[in-house]
Order: structure tokens, then C-alpha cells, then sequence
């Protein structure tokens, strides 16, 4: 098969939807498969549904048929595995559709709160270097051919304006390195990793990130309750799919705790992991047997607590922005309109 790239969140989520419907039904995977290639519009789709159509009818199970294909994540093959092992495999997709529709919502929530205020910044400074390099010359030509010139704040934003059209070349060449660089960093595995590294240690993200963290974490311990996973196992495919390294170290301290004897909710606590309250409400779920629900609420939480949390960034970005944009632009253009007014007095 032609080399495909590794799916996203959505078409990872699409998938495994369309098995989860599919499955309870009595479908087997093979004829799901076969039905879910005949509904398919895109080539590349066909082709990666026809690979694995193919691989079943060698006698390959699902969980090493999407592995061959090298396209899924290694959390979804580790977890269909188990779910075939255990019997779940429907329940098991049914988890997995809800797990990565949630985190397409995380994903599309954290790149609008990264690219809306960059966005608006870019806007802002081209409008402020056009009204101090275009503008602003215009209304010199205006005060010399009335036998004066700009003075004061006004003259002062002209010559920044000037200092800018010197160096623009250079500050072109600036903006286009930080371009390249920034896209070496994310096309990077180890530029990407320090990226995260800064993000996730950072006190002004540290918290951000750890919410994200959570709610992922006790989404994938849901899924893996859910589908009677040994808990060993799914505590360590939950820690592979975490991606944080304040994270690693509690997960790690988790392991310990169930290695020495201890239950699920205490290696939690144990670990700090979530909040107290949080932690009450599983241990009285595993008391009563409903850990996969009070596992659901509290991913719940931390994704409505993580997207509440995006809303306020943007709530507060926005306003502050165009503030500060009105103030600077306001400014401009009384340094140059008010003495306008007043020689256009005199002459008058």
C-alpha cells in the first residue's frame, strides 16, 4: 500500500464511530469494514479501507490489520487489542469515538485561543506601520506646504516610521527566518518536544496543559473500566496517551502505589491527581461500583473546565486588543490633527 499519513483526531473519531455502530449489530469487523468501503467517497479512504478489508481476509485480527496499515495511533490498535482479548471490542469502540470526538473539541478550543489573538496583533501592526510610514508622511507634506511641520509625538512617530521603512528589508528577512524557524521547530520531533517542555512547565500554561491532561487521562481510564481492561495495562497505555511531563511523573507514582497493593483511587491520590473533590467522588465510585461514570463526570469537568477556560483568555484578548489598538491610533492621529486645527485657525 502507498505510504498514507498517520490520521488525525477527526478521522480516527470517524472510524471508530462508524465500527461502533456497525459492531453491536452483529456485524463482524471484516463485513464493517466492507461496508464502511462501499460508503466512502475519498480515494485515500477506499485504499486505506481495502488494505484492511485485505489483511482481515488473511486471517489477521483488527486490532494487527490497523497496525499493518501504520496510520493509526498506537493508543487505538493497544486498545482494540484489549478489547478483542476481553470481548468489549464494541464498547471498546463506543469509548474510543467518544474519546477522540472530545479531544477534537480540546484541539479546535486551544488552536482558536493560539491563532485569533496572533491573528489580530498581525492586523494590528501592518495597520500601525501603514499609518506611520504612509499616513503620517502625508500629513508632513500637508504642514510644510502651510510653512510648518510636525513636532512633538507626532514627529517622533514619523521618524519611528522612517526608522521602519530603512529596516523593513531587514525586519522582512527577520520575519521570514522566525517563519522557517518556527517550522522546522514544529516539523521537529525535538523541536516539538520543547515546545511542549516549555508549555506544559510554564507557570503561566503549567495549568492549562495539566487540566488537558486530566480530562484525557480520566477519559482513557473510562474507556479502559468500561471495557474490563486489567488495570496494569490500561494505566500505562492511559500514560502514553497523556503527553505531559508533569503527568508522566504522577502516572509513574500511580504504578507504584497498584504495584504495592493499593487501589485505583488511592494510587490517585496518592499521586495528586485531580482535585480533592474529585477524589472523594471516585473512591465512593469504586465503593459502589460506578467508577467508569464518576471516571466520564470528571473528564467531563476538566474539558468544560479547559474550554470555559479558553472562552475567558479570548473574552479578555479580544476587548483588550482593540482597546489598545483605539488608544494607539487615537493618539496618531490627534499628534497630527490638533496642530492641523490650530494653524488652520491661525490662517484663518
Amino acid at each position: 500500500m502507498k505510504k498514507m499519513k498517520k490520521l488525525n483526531n477527526r478521522e480516527v473519531a470517524a472510524f471508530c464511530s462508524q465500527l461502533s455502530l456497525l459492531l453491536p449489530a452483529g456485524i463482524t469487523p471484516f463485513d464493517g469494514i466492507t461496508l464502511m468501503a462501499q460508503d466512502t467517497s475519498s480515494q485515500e479512504g477506499k485504499a486505506l479501507l481495502a488494505d484492511i478489508e485485505n489483511s482481515l481476509r488473511d486471517g489477521l485480527t483488527l486490532h494487527e490489520a490497523l497496525g499493518a496499515t501504520n496510520v493509526f495511533p498506537e493508543y487505538v490498535v493497544s486498545m482494540i487489542l484489549l478489547g478483542e482479548e476481553s470481548g468489549n471490542l464494541d464498547i471498546i469502540m463506543k469509548k474510543l469515538t467518544e474519546y477522540y470526538e472530545q479531544q477534537c473539541i480540546i484541539s479546535d478550543s486551544v488552536k482558536n485561543a493560539v491563532s485569533y489573538p496572533l491573528i489580530m496583533v498581525c492586523l494590528m501592526l501592518l495597520i500601525l506601520a501603514v499609518l506611520l510610514t504612509k499616513i503620517l508622511p502625508i500629513f508632513n507634506q500637508v504642514f510644510t506646504q502651510l510653512g510648518s511641520e510636525l513636532t512633538g509625538v507626532s514627529k517622533q512617530l514619523m521618524n519611528m516610521g522612517y526608522a521602519i521603512q530603512s529596516v523593513s528589508g531587514f525586519l522582512m528577512a527577520l520575519l521570514i527566518l522566525a517563519a522557517v524557524v518556527g517550522l522546522i521547530l514544529y516539523k521537529s520531533p525535538k523541536g516539538r518536544a520543547w515546545c511542549r517542555h516549555v508549555l506544559h512547565t510554564s507557570r503561566v500554561t503549567k495549568g492549562f496543559y495539566l487540566g488537558v491532561a486530566y480530562s484525557r487521562f480520566a477519559g482513557a481510564l473510562s474507556m479502559i473500566t468500561a471495557g474490563g481492561i486489567d488495570i496494569y495495562k490500561g494505566l500505562e497505555l492511559a500514560g502514553r496517551l497523556i503527553d505531559n511531563e508533569l503527568m508522566d511523573e504522577k502516572v509513574k507514582t500511580c504504578g507504584e502505589v497498584l504495584s504495592g497493593g493499593g487501589y485505583l483511587y488511592e494510587a490517585i491520590k496518592d499521586a495528586n491527581i485531580f482535585r480533592a473533590q474529585h477524589q472523594r467522588m471516585l473512591q465512593i465510585g469504586y465503593r459502589s461500583g460506578n467508577s467508569e461514570v464518576v471516571f466520564d463526570k470528571i473528564s467531563k469537568h476538566y474539558e468544560d473546565d479547559t474550554l470555559s477556560h479558553i472562552q475567558k483568555i479570548l473574552g479578555a484578548i479580544e476587548p483588550t486588543l482593540v482597546i489598545a489598538f483605539s488608544l494607539i491610533v487615537g493618539l496618531i492621529l490627534l499628534s497630527v490633527i490638533m496642530p492641523l486645527i490650530g494653524i488652520m485657525s491661525s490662517i484663518g
